[in-house]
This record gives structure tokens, sequence and C-alpha cells, in this order.
């Protein structure tokens, strides 16, 4: 990728994340956030959050490794 590339992938991957945090953020505060089915989507947003943060932390190397 080119350094613009991955300057757009990585700010594509951060406002992801960061939309995911807010999503979880919000079930959380509701007034019905004891509800398995939140709690459970609250759990999956967290996960996506963290999986997108591993996504940025990797060398651009790595991740063309893993996608061929």
């Amino acid at each position: 990728m080119t350094p613009r590339e991955q300057a757009a992938f990585a700010a594509g991957i951060e406002t992801a994340r960061q939309m995911a945090m807010v999503a979880a953020v919000t079930l959380e505060t509701r007034d019905d956030a004891g509800e398995v089915r939140h709690r459970a989507a609250v759990a999956a947003l967290q996960g996506l959050a963290e999986g997108l943060r591993t996504l940025t932390t990797q060398q651009p190397e790595e991740h063309n490794r893993e996608s061929s």
C-alpha cells in the first residue's frame, strides 16, 4: 500500500472502532441495559472494537501478509 492508502486505511479502522465503542456505551447506559440481548450486543461491540484496535497496531507488512 502507498503511504496515502495506509493513512486512509488506518483512519477508517479508527473511525469504525470509535463508532463501535460509542454504540456499546449507548447500550450500556439505557434503562434496559441489563437485558441479556443488550449485554450480548455490548460484548460483541466491545470485541469488534478490540479487534479493530489490533488492526491499527499491526505493521502494514503484517496486514498484507495476513490478507494474502
